[in-house]
């Protein structure tokens, strides 16, 4: 079997790292665009806000699956942890000899990395490392909140979002169903500067504890598997 080369253990192609890197600079350059300083609904500032969690959401998959591309015994921590590991023998065949280094591909699909405790719960299965700490999940819980309002109640509060936010609404009547929750550019630009912060530290912690699993495990990797593993980290440097 041919090795392949680095950047076919990276969705797209890409470092998962830099790509989301990349992506953060764009919506950050779109909201910053923005001249509309006035108050109220922002269907610019709002599709960014929504765009940034959803793209997250999708870094966390693409980097757990490079991880395991990279090193597949890595599965053996999941099954351990009660994860499911079982995958469709079609697609092992679809993939043939390609199959050891698409293993994450095929597997990350499988998981759910739409919240804190759920990209928690699946790295430190993985790797012992929990990229959110207890305070950074809460702040992330909100900006969940706010991105599900938006995208299934078009930013319209319903009861449900003023009760579990209710210190900064306490009145509910007059609140639920008339008004809406507005996203400013300060709050894209908040956002992002909190969401880059979590994916730089998910790439150093998950880059480290391989490392440290290939050395303790005495595995020796081949020239490209090794520059894979040294892309795993890479933020534009």
């Amino acid at each position: 079997m041919t090795e392949p080369d680095a950047l076919e253990y990276f969705s797209g192609g890409v470092p998962s790292g830099e790509y989301f890197r990349m992506t953060l600079e764009d919506l950050k350059s779109i909201s910053d665009s923005d001249d509309n300083d006035q108050r109220g609904v922002n269907r610019l500032q709002e599709l960014c806000f929504i765009g940034l969690i959803s793209y997250f959401e999708a870094f966390c998959k693409d980097h757990f699956a490079a991880l395991v591309n990279i090193e597949p015994t890595l599965v053996t921590n999941l099954k351990a942890a009660g994860k499911d590991v079982l995958i469709d023998a079609a697609h092992v065949a679809l993939y043939s000899d390609k199959c050891a280094h698409r293993l994450g591909f095929i597997l990350a699909n499988k998981f759910d990395f739409g919240t804190a405790s759920a990209v928690n719960g699946l790295y430190g299965a993985l790797l012992l490392t929990t990229p959110f700490s207890k305070d950074e999940a809460l702040q992330f819980g909100g900006l969940l909140r706010d991105r599900h309002l938006l995208v299934h109640h078009g930013g319209t509060f319903t009861l449900a979002y003023l009760e579990q936010n209710r210190p900064q609404y306490p009145d509910l009547v007059n609140h639920a169903f008339f008004n809406s929750r507005t996203i400013a550019r300060t709050d894209v630009s908040d956002a992002i500067k909190f969401i880059d912060g979590i994916a730089q530290k998910l790439l150093r912690s998950s880059h480290s504890a391989l490392s440290r699993y290939i050395q303790e495990h005495g595995l020796v990797y081949s020239e490209e598997r090794a520059k894979a593993l040294g892309y795993l980290g890479y933020w534009g440097d």
